[in-house]
């Protein structure tokens, strides 16, 4: 497969104002003019990830079950930890269905940002030998990403007929519609951790530092009723928390998505995702004096 096939060639035009980058129009329209090249490059980055691997995609699920195991022992087993209202008081699989739901969702951002950093670093050809939209490698990884999370999905709904014996709830359809904030938000930190990532060697080690914060910091092993009024409002400023409260809540408990805060947080992650590409678009004329 020739990726270079599919690359359209831009013209040495002058640079472009910050201002004209920051239309959504633009951006869209610029991204769905590289959309076959983004799917190559997300069909090659999954398959990378277990390229001779005896068990191949496998991996994708074994991952999150085995970390599922572990979190569940140490929380529900070791400390007694329960999500609340009584669940998981006499079955640990219960706490392991809300545990495994949130982690999934996290290991998603966390493993999408993680990469960004070193994404135009790791591709030196793609910046100084050809024409290339190096601006499609951060959505090729979400995309990626995306998929291995499909993938533990489709483990936890096996895992929940399991342990439920019953169908998730209908308000499962919303899954999609709520994890639109989360995309567009984790597209837009991609972009600039991606730009900042060729000036700034260092910022790799501190975004994995941010991230393993944040997992702590973000209700992926407890529920925010356990935590006190206080700290709880301290929660609620990270937009991590309502989309995995939605997700659990569509997926496990039917419970119904605060509309209004949906459509403000999105809002929010768009304007994150089109600052991100703007600050990438504007930064890539220079990755070639420095890559």
């Amino acid at each position: 497969m020739l990726i270079t096939e599919n690359v359209v060639q831009h013209s040495s035009a002058s640079p472009v104002p910050f201002r004209s980058l920051l239309n959504p129009v633009r951006m869209l329209r610029n991204l769905w003019a590289h959309h076959e090249l983004t799917l190559q490059l997300a069909k090659r980055e999954f398959l990378s990830r277990y390229k001779n691997a005896n068990l191949g995609v496998l991996w994708s699920i074994l991952t999150p079950v085995v970390m599922l195991a572990i979190f569940t022992f140490v929380f529900s087993v070791v400390f007694k930890a329960r999500w609340g209202d009584g669940v998981g008081e006499a079955n640990h699989f219960e706490f392991a269905l809300y545990l495994f739901c949130g982690l999934l969702l996290y290991n998603f951002f966390s493993e999408t940002i993680s990469r960004a950093p070193n994404l135009v670093l790791a591709n030196p050809n793609y910046v100084t030998k050809i024409v290339f939209p190096l601006e499609v490698l951060a959505i090729s990884v979400l995309l990626a990403s995306l998929l291995v999370m499909l993938i533990g999905y489709i483990a936890w709904l096996g895992f929940f007929l399991l342990v439920r014996q019953s169908l998730p709830p209908v308000t499962i359809l919303l899954m999609p519609v709520v994890m639109l904030p989360v995309c567009l938000m984790t597209a837009g930190l991609s972009w600039f951790c991606a730009a900042v990532g060729v000036f700034v060697r260092d910022i790799s080690h501190a975004v994995l530092l941010i991230l393993q914060a944040l997992f702590y910091l973000s209700p992926v092993i407890y529920r925010v009723e356990m935590v006190d009024p206080p700290f709880r409002y301290g929660l609620y400023a990270n937009p991590l928390t309502y989309v995995l409260e939605w997700t659990r809540g569509t997926m496990i408990d039917a419970r119904p998505v605060n509309w209004l805060i949906w459509a403000a947080l999105t809002a929010g992650s768009f304007v994150v995702a089109l600052v991100g590409y703007a600050f990438f678009m504007k930064s890539k004329r220079a990755f070639g004096d420095v890559v």
